[in-house]
């Protein structure tokens, strides 16, 4: 007993801290999670970076025992030369292991216009994580965001002059464009991470654009967030994604709070509009212009579907819109959306409806002559 009880701690010691921190922590939030129970279809989006290499590495060794169905999926940006051989990696590493891969590239029609904005790289991940999940049958989506891209998206929202949604960073789970996201990684570092896959004589390729300071979030990683902790000698990064785990709690509660106030004041239309929005409700009537704001912002953002919240300057158009401009006036949003002022309601449209077949439709929400004179 004595014997194999000195066997068992020496095992256990060649295991070094920051392996069983990141194994312990991976654990810890899929038990946390209530999309993450066993027998789950599973989808990760992966690149060939070291925290998606991870984040397969520490799913795939927990499969069997939570009885989870994994895929992978990876989008080829083709924005750089070592796109394409970073997709075979990839591909390689599902292979060798025997799960299900799910590639796509970004069309060379859209190539030739020249490099893809991230905006429109994000959306073609969205895209082919929306078709993987269906093809698959997946649950949920997986996604290798951890602490430190908590933290630096935390300081690009603040340096964006953002509010408490967009100060929320990277949440550990979210649901976006009907699918259920979650981040199991996001309490942990990127450095051990990266330790871990040493450890393990696992592969990564980093794309080598984030050692590039010209772009802002590498410029936070390199150069500002050393330089914080050179000043105050301490960590900034957990702080940081601390505060954001925290103004995410509030987050949450004001979206609640906001998505109940709109199940009084907003309507589901008939096509081609989206909703309307009831000006003459007391709630709307009798709200501050704080309130206001609040309601109108999460309005637009509930219809168009942006994992982003809408800027300052699109909210205040609103309202400005709402306080002076006459009935049967339309507004174009900068966020993208087509707003008819029906005198007692708004009623919503996408852009890309005729505007004939706005005035048609919104005309329906004006009173009747009739009925004003009673």
């Amino acid at each position: 007993m004595h014997c194999n009880m000195i066997k068992f701690m020496t095992r256990r010691e060649t295991v070094p801290a920051v392996v069983r921190t990141v194994r312990n922590g991976f654990r810890s939030a899929c038990r946390l999670s209530e999309e993450m129970p066993d027998h789950r279809r599973l989808l990760l989006g992966c690149s060939a970076g070291g925290d998606s290499m991870s984040l397969l590495d520490l799913v795939h060794a927990d499969a069997g025992r939570r009885q989870w169905d994994i895929a992978v999926v990876h989008l080829d940006h083709a924005q750089r030369g070592e796109s394409a051989r970073e997709a075979d990696f990839v591909s390689e590493q599902g292979a060798s292991r025997k799960i299900p891969i799910f590639l796509d590239r970004i069309d060379d029609s859209r190539l030739r216009k020249g490099l893809l904005s991230e905006d429109a790289m994000r959306k073609a991940r969205h895209r082919l994580y929306q078709k993987a999940m269906k093809q698959f049958g997946a649950d949920v989506l997986l996604l290798a965001h951890q602490a430190d891209d908590r933290a630096e998206t935390f300081l690009i929202r603040l340096l964006a002059g953002s509010g408490p949604t967009g100060l929320a960073s990277i949440r550990p789970v979210e649901k976006l464009g009907g699918m259920k996201i979650v981040r199991p990684l996001l309490g942990l570092r990127r450095k051990d991470l990266r330790d871990y896959l040493k450890w393990r004589e696992l592969v990564w390729h980093d794309d080598p654009g984030n050692e590039d300071q010209a772009t802002r979030r590498s410029w936070i990683r390199h150069g500002l967030l050393p330089m914080i902790e050179g000043k105050i000698g301490l960590d900034p990064t957990a702080r940081i994604s601390g505060a954001s785990e925290l103004i995410e709690d509030e987050a949450q509660v004001l979206h609640e709070a906001m998505d109940l106030l709109l199940r009084q004041l907003t309507r589901a239309a008939p096509g081609p509009a989206v909703e309307t929005f009831d000006l003459r409700h007391g709630t709307w009537r009798n709200a501050d212009t704080l309130l206001r704001r609040q309601l109108l912002r999460h309005w637009i953002w509930r219809m168009r579907r942006n994992p982003h919240p809408p800027g300052r300057k699109a909210v205040e158009e609103a309202l400005g819109f709402i306080e002076q401009a006459r009935p049967r006036s339309e507004l174009r949003t900068v966020e993208g959306m087509m707003i008819f002022h029906a005198r007692q309601k708004l009623v919503a449209f996408n852009r890309d409806t005729g505007q004939a077949a706005r005035i048609a439709a919104a005309g329906k929400y004006f009173p009747r002559k009739t009925a004003e004179k009673k």
